[in-house]
């Protein structure tokens, strides 16, 4: 069903809702793909949102070289996380996003990570 292999990891990402919105936000993910990636935040982002993604993504295994990417993304899906009581500035959503126009050598670069790091597992 999916395209591209996915990896549970943590990249950090800038994110902000809407080509001119200067409201931006930041999100570590928790899985990431050469389609996508899913992040936790305490904002509820509406489905089909375009959000602008600036992620620094690792080249190497170790992190130790980071190379910048940005492009557009969708929001796929939103879901609330199922807990009783939150602390303040705690995550409560989880959410989906789609990357819209990566260019093809930056979506190379996530992949081959990927990749690279499922085999090490």
């Amino acid at each position: 069903r999916r395209k591209f292999p996915r990896l549970k990891d943590d990249i950090f990402v800038f994110c902000r809702l809407g080509s001119i919105s200067s409201d931006g936000f930041k999100a570590i993910t928790c899985e990431i793909s050469g389609g996508g990636l899913m992040f936790e935040t305490d904002r509820d982002i509406p489905n089909q949102s375009e959000l602008e993604l600036e992620m620094y993504q690792p080249m190497d295994c170790d992190k130790r070289v980071i190379f910048s990417i940005s492009t557009l993304a969708k929001v796929k899906w939103t879901r609330k996380i199922e807990k009783d009581n939150f602390e303040q500035g705690e995550n409560k959503y989880r959410v989906g996003i789609e990357f819209l126009e990566p260019k093809e050598g930056d979506r190379k670069i996530v992949s081959n990570y990927v990749e690279r790091r499922l085999l090490e597992k």
